[in-house]
Parts: structure tokens; sequence; C-alpha cells
């Protein structure tokens, strides 16, 4: 598991070398990335009655943190998922990319994200998961915005990043309640009793929630997945049908195990899943892009899981996992079928699109088979999993029922809209003349078609897979076997109900379309979302120009005001317990009368000159005091920075304004003596808050371990290397990064022709002009 979770971040990086030398063929490296997850089949092949294996790699025991990986069935099902999907898109990508695509960059960022997804199923620590969690909502961004150049890809990405951030932030306060009342960061070792005893239980049920929410876009967090839509279509693939979307699905099917036997739990969950469910397949059935259609109804088909995990009882676990099979199988090839279209005539755009199943019919046959399984029609898989959904909403009641019905009857007519580009007459852009994709393109669809195909004809096989997660998600109890005749019985009734309402959808889709547009609502998830994006932009623009383009007094005025409002405000707050600072040493005295000759020689300064020199007395004074405190090292460094400080002074002069620039009126001058009596206060008291120890000191531990552990006798010096090296070596990365960054700032203020990346067209078929480049290409 360690090895199926970090091998695509090590091929990650081997991509993004090989890939200007590779081209097209740093897929296969890329495919290989996901072999170790593949073997994950082999321990699944063994569950449920195996036990769960677990990989523990201790990182601060102390703390309790570890990466820890626990293969239990549901984990090693989705991991095994995530690496056919992966393995899938990788090779996809080699026949859909065009030639001048940046391939090192593209596949390390797929790789990337399949890693970090890897590890999200598969962790068993709290802490790391949130970190994994968090890793897909980067690897993600950079995904979705590949094609920088275009303001949808940006908008997508950053729509994306900020919406499932916010729910990374509810799941790091989730994580931290949940680690401190169920007594550790372990999954498995929560103490169950005592977290759902504990008061921090319904926030961190909440917040979880949250998270959960904003991932897998439930309303009102779906507007970020459509525009999701903007990276390459294998990304889309993998993304919508294993990966990222799902993430809060799996939040959902492993932590309704602590918290599914709070009421709230599903009560929140179940209803909202119902009306992303009916929300989602409502606009999917407007759209007339294809892959905005698919999006809209993957929003739909994670309501529809959420639904089911959200019941939190044996029937609900094993008819949502059927589900998220099936699922994977027939949006996969959906996805991996829009862009074959998309490749072979330029457009996605479905009034453009017609009789394409003479011209494409392998791809047709894929397309019919996967978007009836997404129909929910026999034999496929789909309609097996159909029919546990209606099971599990008929036992909730009639209300559950009869939404369940609402929303599956609108996924049956957007799923027979889809397949409208394959009848009619034959209809496309000028100048493309479509024919049958190449098998780099048509396996991976076909592959998964089968697949669909198969779980529907062989209700065992899919039984099978969804069994082996039966003891990690609690639901062995249930006895229930597929098949695909089951008589005549109320959710047979409800499908039959189904596709009646389906069939009027499709007949009057001239008057649904009237209808949508006039229900159309002004007010929206991304109305808000744009609305309040705006609101941000125009309030930071308003404030760095009422800021920014003060004098420097002024700014620092601002700052002091601002830190003395908050200082106070904590002062007031925390009752401050002041200890009795001793008996300064008499050789520090006059230092100490050095300080405050320094401090007043400024205020009586004339010259800027003057002031420079007499603030100097300050610094080195507190050099002065550091060599008194026998810390000579400190000395030194101040004695370095001062020094620095005057030259920098002196080189600045040129440019300072003169003192007769800045006058002060009389009222200034009584703020300034205002703000400079509360900071010196403010200063004080913290000083001599700070003055007491609220655990026993460590620097004794340094004194005495400092030769014999690490067998060197300056203990600064041994503090900085050995017993905080990692410290030292991340403040050295922080220090190198500054300096690349300030690097590149330099360079762009060099003048010369633009770069390549900034003016060149997009470089993917799905870029216009299409038709001509993706005939070349085919």
């Amino acid at each position: 598991m360690t090895l199926a979770v970090f091998l695509p971040f090590l091929l990650a990086a081997l991509c993004a070398g090989l890939g200007p030398r590779l081209g097209r063929r740093t897929g296969y490296v890329a495919a290989l990335a996901f072999v170790p997850a593949l073997l994950l089949a082999g321990p699944l092949s063994a569950m449920p009655g195996a036990v769960p294996a677990l990989e523990v790699t201790r990182w601060v025991p102390t703390l309790d943190l570890a990466l820890a990986f626990r293969g239990d069935g549901f984990s090693l099902l989705f991991a095994v998922l995530v690496g056919v999907i992966g393995t899938l898109a990788s090779l996809y990508a080699v026949a859909y990319l065009s030639e001048r695509e940046r391939f090192g960059r593209f596949y390390s960022y797929l790789l990337l994200f399949g890693g970090s997804m890897l590890g999200l199923v598969l962790s068993d620590n709290l802490i790391a998961l949130f970190g994994f969690w968090e890793l897909t909502s980067v690897t993600s961004f950079l995904l979705i915005g590949l094609w920088h150049t275009r303001s949808a890809a940006r908008d997508g990405a950053v729509k994306a990043f900020l919406v499932s951030a916010l729910g990374g932030l509810g799941l790091l306060a989730a994580v931290a309640m949940i680690g401190i009342a169920g007594g550790s960061t372990s999954l498995s070792g929560l103490n169950l009793e005592a977290l759902r005893a504990s008061p921090l239980f319904t926030p961190a049920l909440l917040l979880v929630l949250l998270a959960a929410f904003t991932k897998s876009a439930q309303l009102p967090f779906h507007l970020w997945l459509p525009t999701a839509m903007e990276a390459p279509t294998p990304v889309s693939a993998f993304l919508h049908s294993a990966t990222m979307v799902k993430a809060g699905v799996v939040l959902v099917a492993k932590f309704g195990l602590l918290f599914g036997s709070s009421p709230l739990w599903g009560g929140i969950i179940v209803p909202v899943g119902l009306a992303t469910l009916v929300w989602g397949a409502w606009i999917a059935l407007r759209q007339t892009d294809l892959k905005a259609l698919l999006a809209y109804s993957t929003v739909s088909q994670l309501g529809l899981l959420m639904s089911l995990y959200g019941l939190a009882d044996a029937e609900g676990n094993f008819a949502a996992t059927a589900h998220l099979l099936n699922h994977a199988a027939f949006k996969a090839a959906l996805f991996f079928v829009v862009g074959i279209i998309d490749h072979e005539t330029g457009t996605r755009e479905i009034p453009l699109l017609g009789g394409l199943r003479k011209a494409l019919p392998l791809t047709f046959a894929a397309a019919l088979l996967a978007s009836l399984s997404m129909a929910g029609v026999p034999p496929l898989g789909g309609f097996i999993s159909k029919e546990l959904f209606y099971e599990a909403m008929l036992h909730q009641g009639p209300v559950f029922i009869a939404v369940a019905v609402l929303g599956s009857a609108l996924t049956f007519a957007y799923s027979f809209r889809l397949l409208r580009v394959f009848w009619g007459p034959r209809r496309h852009p000028a100048g493309v003349q479509p024919h049958e994709a190449p098998p780099g393109l048509l396996l991976p669809a076909g592959l998964l078609t089968l697949g669909a195909l198969a779980f529907g004809l062989l209700p065992g096989s899919v039984e099978a897979l969804t069994r082996t997660a039966q003891n990690a998600l609690d639901f062995a109890t249930y006895t229930s076997h597929l098949s695909l005749w089951h008589g005549v019985t109320p959710a047979l009734l409800a499908t039959l109900l189904t596709w009646g309402l389906g069939a009027v959808l499709i007949w009057q889709a001239g008057r649904v379309a009237i209808l949508g547009r006039r229900l159309t609502p002004r007010v929206n998830a991304n109305t808000v979302y744009y609305a309040l994006t705006e609101g941000v932009n125009v309030l930071s623009s308003r404030l760095i120009a009422r800021t920014q383009g003060l004098a420097l007094p002024d700014q620092l005025r601002l700052m002091l005001g601002a830190a003395a409002l908050i200082a106070g405000y904590a002062v007031w707050r925390a009752p401050q317990v002041f200890h009795p600072i001793g008996t300064p040493p008499l050789a520090l005295l006059p230092v100490a009368a050095l300080l405050v000759a320094g401090a007043v020689g400024v205020l009586l300064a004339r010259s800027r000159l003057t002031a420079v020199v007499v603030t100097g007395l300050t610094g080195f004074g507190s050099a002065a005091a550091f060599l008194g405190l026998r810390a000579p090292d400190l000395a030194l460094t101040q004695l370095l920075v001062e020094a620095v400080t005057v030259i920098l002074y002196l080189l600045a002069f040129r440019y300072l304004p003169r003192g007769g620039d800045l006058p002060r009126a009389r009222w200034r001058l009584r703020l300034d003596l205002l703000l400079a009596a509360s900071m010196g206060l403010g200063a004080t008291l913290l000083v001599l808050a700070g003055v007491r120890f609220l655990a026993p000191p460590i620097s004794p531990y340094y004194l005495e371990n400092s030769y014999e552990l690490a067998g060197g006798r300056n203990v600064v010096n041994v503090l900085l290397v050995d017993f905080r090296g990692f410290d030292t070596l991340g403040e050295i990365v922080v220090v190198g990064t500054v300096a690349l960054a300030v690097l590149a700032l330099v360079r762009l203020g060099k003048g010369g022709r633009p770069r390549p990346e900034a003016s060149a067209p997009p470089p993917s078929p799905e870029t216009p002009p299409a038709p001509p480049r993706i005939k070349e290409e085919t």
C-alpha cells in the first residue's frame, strides 16, 4: 500500500523530466505508476474474510503522527478503482492529446493527483488523511487550470480550489476535534464511545459534512464541478468517475461508522443528497454541451450516492457501494466517448451534431450501453443499483421514493438527450469528415462499457466486488442478492413509473426547455459566488487605494493603531499575571542607560543622519546586553544587523524625503505621541507577561545533553544543527524559495519577446479552430 501511494509521486518527478524527450509516450511511463494500486486486487480478492493489513511508518511518535495505511475491503476496493481509471486515463491521453501538449507537466499533475487520492482512501491516520485531502485540492487546481491561457480554465480552477479549500478548513478542525474526543489520531483506533459522549461530537459532525459536501459538489456547493470540465477530457474522466469528486462520498462512507448513530447525520445528508440528485439532473437536461451535461449528471449521481451512504445502515451502504462501482464504469466510459466525439468533430455542442452512429459505429455502441446503464435500463449494471436505491428509499417513506423517482426520470431523459448526437440526419461542423477513432481512444471506453454490461448480465460480479467492503462498512448482515429479475416489487413499479415520466420528458422536450427557462432563478449558486468574489475584489481594491497610496508616516500610524487595538483587546480580555523580574545585574545598568539615551536621542534629533546614528545606539546597546547575558552569538548577529541597517539607511538617503517635506500638524503630533505611548506600554506588558513559565523550561535539557548526544560544546550551534535540524532546514528552504521568487521577479522586469506559453494557442484538440488541426492529428 505504501508503494501504491508513493510510486505515483516518484514517477511524477520522472515524467516531468521525460516529458520533453518522450512526448506522448510519457503516458506509458505514467501508467506504470498505477501498477502497485492494481496489484492491490490480490489482497482485495481475499476480502471480506481476510484481516485488514496495516502498514505504519512512524513520523513523530510523541505527537501520534504516522503514515498509516489500512487495507480494509472498502479502502482496497476504491484504491483498485483509482488504479484502473488512472491507468486507462493515462493511456487514453496518449492518443487524445495534441503533439504540442506539455506532456511532462500534464502527466506529473495527473500522477500527483492519483497518488493523493490513493493516500486519501488508504490512510488510517486522521492527520495524514487531511494532508492527502488537501493535496487532491491543490493537484486538481493544477489539472483544471492546465490550459491556463484560457480564462474559463483559470476560473474553473480557482472556483474548485476556493470551494474545496473551504471544506478543507472544516475537515482540519473536525480532525482535531475527533482526535481529541476519540483519544487517538488513528481512524481504526478511536474510542467511539468517548467520541459520541464528547461535546465535540456535534461540531465535528457538522464540519465533516461541510468538507464532504464541498468536495462532492452537494447543494449549494455544486457550482465548482461543472466548471472543472475545462480540464482535458482524460482528466475529467479520472476526476469525475473515481477520484476527487468521490472523496466526499468516501468520507461520508467511512465516517458514517463514527457519526451514523446520530439522527443529525442522516437527517442532513439524505435530504441534501436527494435535492442534489434532482437539481443536478434538471440542470443536466438543459445543457447543450455534452461535457457540461456529463458534469451536471455527476453532480446528480453524487447526490444519489450521498443519500444512500447517509442512511448509515447496512442496506444503504450495500446499495451505495454497488452503485459506486457502476457509476465509475459508465461515467468514465461516457467521458471517453465525449472526448472521441470532440476529437473527431471539433465540437461538443449537441445542436451542431447528429447522425454520428454511421461514422462512429463503435463509439456509438459504447455510448449506447454506457448511457443506458446511466439511465437504469436492463440488462446493464445501472439498472441493478437503481433498484437497490429504490428499495432503500421505499423503506424511508413516500416522500423519499417520490423524489428518487423524479430524479431518476430526469436521469433517464438526459441520458437519451446525450444519445441524440448519434441519431437523425448527419450533422457536424463544415470541413470535418468524422470517422472512427483510433484504438488508443476506443479501447478504454470499450473496456469500461463491457464492465457496465458485465455488471448487469452477471449480477454476481458486482455483488462479489461489493461484498469485499461488507466488513469495512458494516453491511455483512444485509443478505439480499443481486439479480436482474426479482419479481414484481414496489421497486420495479417505481422503475416503470420512472421510464414513463422519462419518456414524457423526452417527448415534450421543447416544452420542458421552455419551462426550464421560465423556472431559471435569477439568484443561484454561481451568481452568489461571483457576487462574493467581486465584492471581495472591490473591497480589497478600495482598501489598497485608501491605504497603500498614503505617505509612509500615515501607513505606519494605521499599522500601529491596528496593532494597539488588537493587543489592547487581548490585554483587556485575558487577565495578565506579572511575575517579579528579579534584580538586574549592575553591569547592565550602563547598557540600559545607553538604550534609553538612544531612544531619547532619536526624538531630539534634528537631522536624518543624526537620527540614524542615534538609532544605532539602541542596536549596539542591545548587542552589549546580549554580551553581558553571555550570548556572544546573538551579540554578533545583532552587530551585523545594525551594521547592515546603517549601511542601507545611508544608501537610501538619496531617495528618502527631507524632514521638512513631511510637516506634522499639532493633532498629528499628539496622535503620534498617543500611538508611541500605547505601543511602548503594550510591549512592556507583553514582555512582563511573558516572563513566566507555563511548563518546565527546556533549556536545562540542552545544557545537559548537547555534548553527550551531539558532541558539541556550543549549545546554540548544537540546537540549530542537531536538536532542531529539520526546523533549520525548513527555514533554509523558505529563504531559498524567497530568493528564487525574487530572482523571478527581477527577470520579469527585463525586456524581450513574450514567452511562448503566454502567446501560443491552447495546445489541445478541444481548442478552436479545432477541425483542421484535429483532422491532421487523426
